[in-house]
């Protein structure tokens, strides 16, 4: 604005004609009183900007007005002062009316339609007064104002593009600083809560083990607190392992049409006591009838922990579990009258290790994974999670499932669980741990199979030499002593028998790399493991078509 005033107040001293005429003098107070206008309302934005930047659309209608007055003004210019003039003259107009018109260029890239409202009637006005009043022009003096229109116009949007990719680029590495910031700190409390929460109940269980070795008598009711200490690492170890491997997006969802109340009533009933214990009501409402689309053990997972979660935060009142159709979609309410959770905390909830009201980390009020839990597998599943709470009132949790139609539900074979003995099983097993291998193999042998243990692939091998048929089953730990893992004797056992052998890897391992380089087709189970998840794998995998009869095939 500085610049236009400037320029159009020196205009008399390259067209002396004008010096001195009334007509200037009113055409330059009009450019004065916008330019004041102009001065003005940039002030007031500057001193409202933290409200009135919110209303982009009124300040941008705003710019296009001053910028066609201006343009109304610049484009009248020769009509009032230059109707009798020469190439050179016209030559020269274009000449200041071009570098003024580049300048801001740069500046209003960030917007060039207000730009372009600018230049555009400002230059089409000049070429159609040289096609008026300067027919003997040379055709490049009639080519200028157009040539400079298009050009002008190009540069502003090349200009745009540019400072938008540099926003962008900004906003990105400021959006990846924090990413990082939240990563390192979530790792730190991941680190330093793991370590806390294995901690304490190894403590504990440390302790009651010395009490046991020093009485003569029985103790049953040190052993349920051992077992008790022994349950809160293993539920952590699990949490981890399969926040693992959703991080390694190794766990993938076996999606099919099932009954609704056939998958979360044994859910429901497993908090039954612990919610009458605590004098509770609970309230189950519209699970009847309905069948949806999704993965029933991982949505028995994701209900699981939200209905933990309730009873974990909620001292009187009630547990409210209902299920209603909406369009397409069958929604899914878990809520509580517990202590809700403040504004500032509600996004922060899915996060590992993050507890509200746990101040002390007391292993008996969780770990802080059941909702980072239930935020990935919803994520993995499809399910839309919505949350509502207030302090003090309790908190409402929102799953949106896809509904099916009934009768096209299929169930687990009751094979996949009451299979025993395994009279016609035979299983090869190699681990380098002696300890491990005798168990096991004693614990496979005690239902019936027939186990070929061995602690090293070589001796696998020669086994294999003398074996009549192919096993059943192929157990194997991840590493096998130096230079020999999970893949190494799969691999050699597939190519001794010329088929592919059902194979569960027992390991330690959780790394997301390690699982990530899993074949899909390879069990996995981690240490350490319960006789009712051996067992429950064991059917499992033997009741899928072939497997139980690989060693005649």
């Amino acid at each position: 604005m500085i610049l236009s005033m400037m320029i159009a107040a020196g205009l008399p001293f390259f067209f002396p004609d004008t010096y001195g005429e009334t007509a200037f003098s009113v055409w330059f107070g009009m450019l004065a009183c916008i330019g004041v206008q102009s001065f003005f309302i940039v002030r007031y934005y500057n001193r409202h900007s933290e409200t009135e930047s919110l209303h982009t659309r009124k300040w941008h209608r705003i710019n296009i007005y001053l910028a066609l007055i201006w343009a109304g003004l610049w484009a009248s210019f020769p009509f009032l002062f230059l109707p009798q003039t020469d190439a050179i003259t016209i030559l020269t107009c274009l000449v200041i009316l071009t570098v003024a018109s580049s300048i801001p260029s740069v500046s209003m890239g960030v917007y060039p339609d207000i730009f372009i409202s600018f230049i555009t009637p400002v230059f089409l006005t000049y070429f159609a007064f040289i096609l008026l009043h300067v027919p003997e022009a040379p055709g490049i003096i009639k080519a200028i104002p157009l040539i400079n229109l298009l050009s002008l116009t190009i540069f502003s949007l090349f200009i745009h593009k540019t400072q938008i990719s540099m926003i962008s680029l900004r906003i990105q590495a400021e959006q990846a600083s924090q990413r990082a910031s939240k990563a390192s700190a979530s790792k730190t409390r991941f680190l330093a809560a793991a370590s806390h929460d294995l901690r304490q109940p190894l403590q504990a269980a440390t302790l009651y083990a010395a009490m046991l070795k020093n009485s003569d008598s029985p103790q049953p009711v040190i052993v349920e607190k051992l077992d008790a200490a022994i349950a809160s690492c293993s539920d952590l170890l699990n949490h981890l392992l399969l926040l693992s491997r959703l991080q390694s997006q190794r766990l993938k969802p076996e999606k099919r049409i099932i009954s609704l109340p056939d998958t979360l009533n044994p859910v429901i009933d497993e908090f039954r006591p612990g919610i009458n214990k605590k004098g509770l009501s609970l309230s189950v409402s519209g699970l009847e009838a309905h069948y949806i689309l999704t993965d029933n053990v991982l949505l028995s997972r994701i209900v699981r922990n939200l209905i933990s979660n309730a009873l974990k935060y909620t001292q009187q009142g009630e547990i409210s579990i209902n299920a209603c159709l909406q369009g397409e979609s069958l929604l899914l309410e878990i809520a509580d009258t517990g202590i809700g959770i403040e504004e500032a905390y509600q996004g922060d909830v899915f996060e590992e290790f993050m507890q509200i009201d746990n101040d002390h980390r007391s292993i008996q009020n969780g770990l802080g994974l059941g909702l980072a839990i239930v935020s990935r597998l919803s994520a993995l599943c499809d399910i839309p999670v919505a949350m509502a709470s207030k302090p003090g009132q309790g908190t409402r949790f929102t799953l949106t499932l896809p509904a099916a139609a009934m009768g096209s539900t299929t169930t687990d074979s009751p094979a996949a669980t009451t299979r025993q003995p395994y009279d016609d099983v035979t299983i090869l097993l190699v681990d380098d741990d002696k300890a491990v291998t005798e168990a096991l193999s004693s614990l496979l042998e005690s239902l019936g199979a027939t186990v070929s243990a061995h602690q090293s692939l070589a001796s696998a091998l020669m086994a294999m030499e003398t074996a009549v048929e192919a096993p059943s089953l192929l157990i194997t730990d991840q590493q096998i002593g130096p230079g020999t893992n999970a893949t190494t004797v799969i691999d050699a056992v597939t190519r001794h028998f010329g088929q592919t052998i059902p194979a569960l890897v027992i390991t330690g391992n959780t790394a997301p790399d390690f699982l990530s380089q899993l074949p899909d087709n390879v069990d996995v189970l981690f240490k350490p493991v319960g006789v009712d998840a051996l067992t429950r794998k064991f059917s499992e995998m033997l009741v899928r078509p072939g497997v139980a009869q690989g060693a005649s095939e």
